[in-house]
Parts: C-alpha cells; sequence; structure tokens
C-alpha cells in the first residue's frame, strides 16, 4: 500500500509507481468512489465503455456472436 497527502486544496497526488502501472497521465480522468469508510480512485477510460459486452461469459467475442446470429437469420429467410 502506497501513502499519499491531502493537499490543502483537498488535492491528492497519486504516487509515481501506481500512476505507471494504471497508465494516468496528466489530465487523465479517475472514478471516485467511497466504499464504508474508504476512498477508491481508478482510471475512468472511454475504453470501459466500448465494446460493453466484448466478450460473453464463455469468452465468445460479442462481434462475432452477433455476426454467427445474422447469418444464421439470413438463412432462415
Amino acid at each position: 500500500m502506497t501513502t499519499a497527502t491531502v493537499g490543502t486544496r483537498f488535492q491528492v497526488v497519486i504516487p509515481k509507481e501506481e500512476r505507471q502501472r494504471l497508465g494516468i497521465r496528466p489530465l487523465s480522468r479517475v472514478n471516485v468512489e467511497a466504499r464504508n469508510d474508504c476512498i477508491v480512485l481508478f482510471p475512468a477510460t472511454s475504453r470501459g465503455l466500448r465494446g460493453l459486452g466484448s466478450s460473453l461469459a464463455d469468452g465468445t467475442d460479442a462481434t462475432d456472436y452477433v455476426r454467427r446470429l445474422r447469418d444464421e437469420w439470413g438463412q432462415r429467410s
């Protein structure tokens, strides 16, 4: 665990080691969540929203799955 200090303007500097590990750069956005008595920060990436459901529970890629369904539907008509 790494310790950081809260400044007078309530700003926290994320330690370099953690920034590098998570790929956080200047002007990166992070999500802030209060859980019980903790504050949790995690990167807010647009990649997290893209391809929502991109991998189905059985490991199938969602795009491939939809293509297969469309092929099946096309064969029925």
